[in-house]
């Protein structure tokens, strides 16, 4: 997952995303510059890298299908107009408990699989190593029932289903218990949850 370079000008930055309406090839490099950003941001909030990487699908097909509204001229502006659509999409995720994947399905966008080393790779990016005992913390302090969900899910990757087949109740209540257990969570944390724009 590419960064911006540094050795580009910020006029040349700045047009990336104006530039994509009419030259796709110009998308393709705005998504090279700020997806590692965008999925970090979202790990970092939802502590799920399958959950964040379709979360930044949804969020980048947003931006493609949206991308002629955009009327900025800087960088910051750009860089601020994706940002309020990936939170707008944990927002929705996070009062929700699932994720909308409408213009990923609009666009035909296949969904991605993640394999270990993917996963790996995303906590390094991350840095949840380094978060993992104010995680603990953190954990201890939400609801129990929401604890419970969070660790069944996030910490050991089962499904909601089979989740919910535990604690005798439906996939949604779980998916419920998730969410809200890791809002509260991402509150607890404070600036070690800080927002992926302040250090990509």
């Amino acid at each position: 997952m590419a960064q911006p370079r540094s050795s580009e000008s910020e006029a040349a930055r700045a047009s990336i995303l104006a530039r994509s309406v009419c030259d796709a090839d110009a998308f393709a490099a705005f998504y090279e510059c700020y997806v590692r950003r965008v999925s970090v941001y979202f790990v970092r909030r939802v502590l799920d890298p399958e959950v964040a990487v379709d979360l930044t699908a949804e969020t980048f097909a947003l931006a493609l299908e949206r991308r002629r509204q955009f009327r900025g001229r800087s960088a910051q502006e750009e860089q601020g107009w994706l940002f309020a659509i990936a939170r707008s999409l944990l927002h929705a995720y996070w009062r929700k408990g699932r994720i909308e994947r409408a213009a990923v399905a609009r666009l035909g966008i296949e969904r991605l699989s993640l394999g270990t080393e993917d996963i790996e790779f995303l906590h390094r990016q991350a840095g949840l190593e380094a978060l993992r005992e104010r995680l603990a913390q953190a954990l201890d302090a939400v609801r129990p029932d929401q604890a419970a969900a969070i660790r069944a899910r996030v910490l050991e990757e089962r499904g909601y289903a089979e989740i919910a087949a535990d604690f005798d109740t439906t996939p949604d209540v779980i998916r419920a218990r998730v969410s809200r257990g890791l809002k509260t969570m991402q509150g607890l944390l404070g600036n070690l949850v800080e927002d992926a724009l302040a250090d990509a």
